[in-house]
């Protein structure tokens, strides 16, 4: 059955509806609207009735010309992120992570081919996670990209100046992925000279990144914030009823954001009083106790909140078609009830990771052990637990050991301090 046209504006209204309901500013959805008028008034101006990806793209045309993505201005861009998120909200009922354009990953000619060799050897040897896969195909097309502008075509040709000129154009204030960058083409430059497709090692000249994974304190709310937090939510609303489970899980169970988008109905034993599932973190397989007022949280969402859907997810988006709920929809939900409920963030983190590391600081300030910590919040090892031992200085002064006092006959002595 054909789809039914629809005017700007009633994509408009529908897609910022959908906006509110994941907790976007209404600030935002103001901009966003902005942005949508100029291709509202490239109709009137046309009289084009009916919008779809056609219209964009004529309008694309009529405002940018013939142009590439990656060389627009700022405000280029977003005006095409903006618009194309609109077109993509009418086709798929969903709006784009962040709203952002993101063009595909081209590996072109030698070095192209031979970048895609080493990704799937190393996804094959290692057994790469999704994220790190997309961090190789991002970083090394980033590289394949300053070659190409160089003209440089063939493996031989590339140089100590070019690899260094490609650090050295990372920006400096984003030393995370300053550091994963590098990384990643030092391994490719190594399996360069193995393979003897280059002569020197380039491998060596790659910069090292001084760069801490965790050299900040982890932010956590305090057991009253928390409180707050959950007692402001408006039960009475699907979306409230939604949001108060999903806080339930994040603030009682410590689950990770990804482990709540993908919890199922088949995960929550009820005659056992249980949840369980393997992480999409970790892999691995957790039990946690399927606490009262979690599982009425849920049967309440259930029962008068959740729309009618056969997905098999527990939490879903709000407008149709209803796919399960996204993380940067539970990020952004967790961020719009913390403000709602006046919780002063200061310089903290506010996001559903937050909410973890504060189960984990209760646990802490319980006196919980660390190996029931860990299986707690499902960690591979209690190393990854250690992080969290810093949220905790009284019980890191547990930790401390008592020191002897200093005999005063120390210092009466020859050569001591007078």
């Amino acid at each position: 059955m054909a789809k039914k046209k629809q005017t700007i504006d009633e994509v408009i209204a529908l897609f910022s509806d959908y906006l509110r309901s994941i907790h976007r500013a209404d600030s935002t959805v103001h901009y966003y609207n902005r942005q949508w008028k100029k291709v509202k008034a490239f109709m009137l101006t046309h009289k084009i009735k009916y919008f779809d990806r056609s219209v964009s793209e004529m309008f694309f045309t009529s405002t940018l010309g013939k142009y590439e993505y990656r060389s627009l201005r700022y405000s280029g861009k977003n005006m095409v992120n903006l618009i194309e998120a609109l077109h993509e909200f009418q086709e798929t009922g969903k709006v784009l992570k962040g709203t952002q354009r993101n063009p595909p990953k081209i590996f072109t000619g030698v070095i192209g081919e031979s970048m895609l060799e080493y990704i799937t050897r190393r996804q094959a040897l290692l057994n790469l996670s999704k994220a790190t896969i997309h961090n190789y195909y991002l970083y090394l097309n980033r590289f394949l990209l300053h070659l190409n502008e160089k003209g440089i075509k063939k493996i031989n040709e590339i140089s100590k100046h070019d690899i260094l000129s490609f650090t050295r154009s990372i920006s400096p204030h984003l030393l995370a992925s300053k550091s994963i960058a590098l990384g990643i083409l030092k391994g490719y430059l190594r399996h360069l000279f193995d393979q003897s497709l280059i002569e020197s090692n380039y491998s060596i000249i790659v910069p090292r990144v001084n760069y801490d994974k965790q050299p900040k304190l982890p932010s956590v709310f305090s057991k009253e914030e928390v409180t707050t937090l959950l007692g402001s939510i408006d039960r009475s609303s699907p979306v409230g009823k939604r949001d108060y489970a999903i806080l339930l899980l994040a603030t009682k169970l410590g689950l990770r954001t990804s482990d709540i988008v993908a919890l199922k109905f088949e995960n929550i034993i009820w005659e056992k009083n249980i949840i369980e599932f393997n992480q999409v973190k970790t892999k691995k397989h957790i039990t946690l106790p399927l606490l009262p007022e979690i599982g009425n949280a849920i049967i309440d969402y259930m029962k008068y909140g959740r729309p009618v859907s056969d997905e098999p997810y527990c939490f879903l988006q709000l407008l149709a078609p209803h796919d399960r709920i996204e993380k940067s929809s539970v990020g952004g939900l967790v961020r719009y009830n913390l403000k709602r409920a006046g919780i002063k963030i200061g310089n903290r983190k506010h996001g559903p990771h937050a909410l973890r590391h504060s189960f984990a600081e209760k646990l802490l300030s319980n006196k919980t052990t660390l190996p029931v910590i860990s299986e707690a919040l499902g960690h591979s090892s209690s190393e990854s637990t250690m992080y969290y031992m810093r949220i905790d200085i009284n019980a890191l002064r547990q930790c401390a050991l008592e020191v002897d006092l200093i005999p005063s006959s120390f210092y009466q002595q020859k050569g001591g301090h007078k």
